[in-house]
């Protein structure tokens, strides 16, 4: 040590052994306060760690706790009437003066060419088979037939069919086939040559190979003539005179179109810029039961016709990539579902109309709804998303302007 620091030394002074026991006194306060400060700051770096850690579990945590999960009760938070409980739509809903509406009479026009359309459709449905023989058939015409179809002399499996009703020019058989038989008339055998395409995946076992059709024409399917007879045997329940049916026509294309224009009015009309948020996180719940049952629903269409369903999981059904995709998916359909219904319960309140016993049971009847499924879905939900809804439009109708 130098000598200007032994001056200065705090040992300056003491007996040699003093001196010594000052140091080792003074060297274990020193390690004492490293060790000290050593363990803040493992303590420091711990409750950092931990900190992460719960933060981490925090954001899991209220990641699990607002996921959306399936829900079954379809009726959940809705009174008797199928109003929404505790909400005043008039609070959340932005719509319009139920009184007050106006609908283009273009949007809901029928014209007279819309009607022979629908007239001549209905002579298309109810052709009758002629075996006329002075009759010909020609392109565009449906007959019966009945063929057998042999190779060198031998029927083969596949070939052959009776009454069989095909409109000649529609492709349904291979090349030629139907051309074959213009020409001919009710009750004539006509023999059809024909070679099977290369490939043909009907039947890879008949394909490039030639093929003899023996087919009898059995008759000419013939439109009938549009009058009182023909609406009384076929359109009876409609009308009973040709007259009869064509008002018919009339009034209900008509509605059908004010229905779809009040429809239209409707979506274009309402809108929302908050949501009561109990109800909404329900209808998310409910949406995403909703989707399943869709999905296992077309599933089971798709097993049934022997095709494969193309999607593995109801978030692929619905274009989802990720559960969160899903869930934001889910939001986005309750938010116009909850927005509907709102708009329908605050029209219905504006228009002073509710939903009443007799017509909850006039619903059941006429759409043969089981004891099951109305259990299943119960009556506040079916009032909410059925009767109110039609009830409403009917009020409409009853007070639109069309012009």
């Amino acid at each position: 040590m130098a000598e200007n620091e032994k001056k200065n030394s705090k040992y300056e002074g003491m007996s040699a052994s003093k001196a010594k026991r000052e140091r080792q006194k003074d060297e274990r306060e020193k390690q004492k306060r490293i060790q000290i400060m050593n363990r803040g700051i493992a303590v420091l770096a711990v409750l950092a760690i931990i900190g992460c850690i719960g933060a981490g579990y925090g954001r899991q945590w209220y990641k699990e706790k607002n996921k959306i999960k399936p829900s079954t009760d379809y009726s959940a938070m809705l009174n008797e009437d199928g109003t929404i409980q505790n909400v005043n739509a008039a609070d959340y809903v932005k719509d319009f003066d139920v009184n007050s509406v106006k609908i283009a009479s273009a949007d809901v026009a029928y014209t007279d060419e819309d009607l022979q359309n629908d007239i001549q459709n209905q002579l298309d449905q109810f052709k009758e088979l002629s075996t006329d023989a002075s009759l010909a058939v020609k392109s565009g015409d449906e007959v019966s037939i009945d063929y057998v179809g042999t190779m060198d002399g031998v029927e083969f499996d596949g070939g052959s069919a009776q009454d069989y009703r095909l409109t000649i020019g529609s492709g349904s058989f291979i090349d030629n086939f139907e051309d074959q038989l213009i020409g001919a008339h009710p009750g004539d055998n006509v023999t059809v040559n024909v070679t099977f395409p290369d490939p043909y995946e009907n039947n890879p076992d008949l394909a490039g190979k030639a093929a003899s059709f023996a087919v009898t024409v059995k008759g000419i399917y013939q439109a009938s003539e549009f009058n009182d007879e023909f609406v009384k045997k076929n359109l009876s329940s409609y009308a009973e005179t040709a007259e009869g049916y064509k008002q018919y026509l009339k009034d209900t294309n008509y509605n059908n179109k004010l229905s779809t224009a009040i429809d239209t009015y409707i979506k274009d009309n309402i809108s929302a810029d908050k949501y009561p948020d109990e109800y909404l996180k329900h209808l998310e719940s409910l949406q995403m039961t909703i989707d399943e049952e869709e999905y296992n629903y077309m599933a089971q269409m798709y097993a049934a016709s022997g095709m494969n369903f193309p999607y593995t999981s109801v978030m692929a059904y619905k274009g989802a990539e990720t559960e969160e995709a899903y869930q934001e998916i889910l939001k986005t359909e309750a938010k116009e579902n909850c927005l509907y219904s709102m708009a329908f319960q605050d029209l219905a309140a504006q228009a002073g109309i509710a939903a009443t016993d007799e017509d909850y049971q006039k619903f059941i009847t006429e759409n043969e709804v089981s004891d099951e499924v109305a259990e299943q879905y119960g009556k506040p939900y079916i009032v909410q998303q059925y009767i109110l809804p039609d009830l409403v439009r009917d009020y409409i109708k009853e007070h639109v302007t069309v012009e």
